[in-house]
């Protein structure tokens, strides 16, 4: 079965296309600040057009640095790729609001089955006006201007407290609009806490896609002499896991490889990420199960949780010498794989 779904990467590579065929017209000049332009398109037109480019990106990448929030600096204009959630949205349009002085425009580029006609309704008054400067393809880029209106324009302007009651404990941890689960705990985190494995002093254990940290902070909670690997995508996710799980190895990657070469590890814990935007894909917990076995000890166990509909079992079975089904729900399965 094909499980990667490249719907995801199409329309990436499409919004940037079409974004960045209405900025090759508009020639913006001065100092631009672009944010979530994946695969570089956007900058790229912008440099040859005059102006300088400054990216921010909150996601890593091969060949992309990630911050949680963009650098300080006064910026002539910026555009932004339209993120998932309008949490997400809202959190980043503040942030570069904040780098714009008033009537400094600001460019949105997204695919109008993501919502990018629906954008209008979340600028919070930091930003008038939405005129379409391109429709084609399915995707658009809108035109705004920076108003007076102040911005939140610092990370920790946005910094919550969140109580998460767990199976066996209350837990009271830091989290950011935008990142998953935010304020509560997820069902699939939730069952697999459930059969969260006892961790014997001194395992080195590693969460992987661990969001604000909550299944490092259970681990942590039970066992707080086992070393803890907290990896993802997301800086923002790993600046929020940094205050809930002090003292643990922080990593910020885009897969495993990002571990490079190091001790093994005894357990891997993950609730893994199985949508990039709007899109399924399988493709990271695909890579995940595959690789895997790389950075396991011998007689170590990855455990994962994901829908039923994710076909793991397969997955498991193939992958490992040994595969038990931990725990199963009407919508999620909780699988242990131990490589041959």
């Amino acid at each position: 079965m094909a499980r990667l779904d490249n719907r995801a990467t199409d329309r990436d590579a499409t919004v940037a296309a079409v974004a960045a065929e209405a900025l090759s017209e508009i020639r913006p000049q001065g100092r631009i600040l672009v944010a979530f332009d994946g695969d570089g398109a956007i900058a790229e037109t912008l440099r040859e057009g005059g102006a300088e480019v400054v990216s921010w990106d909150r996601l890593a990448g091969v060949g992309r640095s990630a911050t949680p929030w963009p650098g300080e600096g006064a910026f002539d204009g910026a555009v932004l790729r339209l993120p998932r959630g309008w949490a997400g949205f809202g959190m980043a349009l503040h942030a570069l609001a904040s780098r714009l002085a008033p009537g400094a425009p600001l460019w949105i580029a997204g695919g109008n089955d993501e919502g990018i006609t629906s954008a209008p309704k979340h600028f919070d008054g930091l930003v008038g006006g939405a005129d379409t400067r391109i429709v084609k393809r399915r995707a658009r880029l809108l035109q705004t201007r920076r108003s007076d209106a102040p911005a939140r324009g610092e990370l920790e302007d946005w910094r919550q407290t969140v109580t998460l009651a767990l199976p066996d404990r209350v837990l009271e941890l830091v989290s950011y609009p935008g990142l998953f689960a935010h304020g509560h705990l997820d069902a699939g985190t939730e069952c697999l806490l459930r059969v969260l494995p006892e961790v014997a002093a001194g395992t080195r254990v590693l969460d992987f896609g661990c969001g604000a940290g909550v299944i490092a902070r259970a681990v942590r909670e039970r066992q707080p002499d086992a070393p803890l690997t907290l990896l993802d995508i997301d800086a923002v996710a790993l600046h929020a896991a940094r205050q809930n799980v002090p003292e643990a190895e922080l990593v910020l990657s885009d897969g495993l490889a990002g571990l490079g070469s190091r001790e093994r590890f005894g357990l891997i814990l993950s609730n893994p990420p199985l949508h990039r935007g709007k899109d399924e894909d399988f493709g990271m917990l695909d890579a995940l199960v595959a690789g895997t076995k790389q950075y396991l000890k011998l007689r170590g166990s990855l455990v994962a949780v994901t829908q039923r509909t994710a076909g793991v079992g397969k997955l498991f079975r193939t992958a490992f010498g040994h595969a038990d089904m931990l725990l199963e729900t009407p919508q999620f399965q909780v699988w242990s794989g131990t490589p041959k």
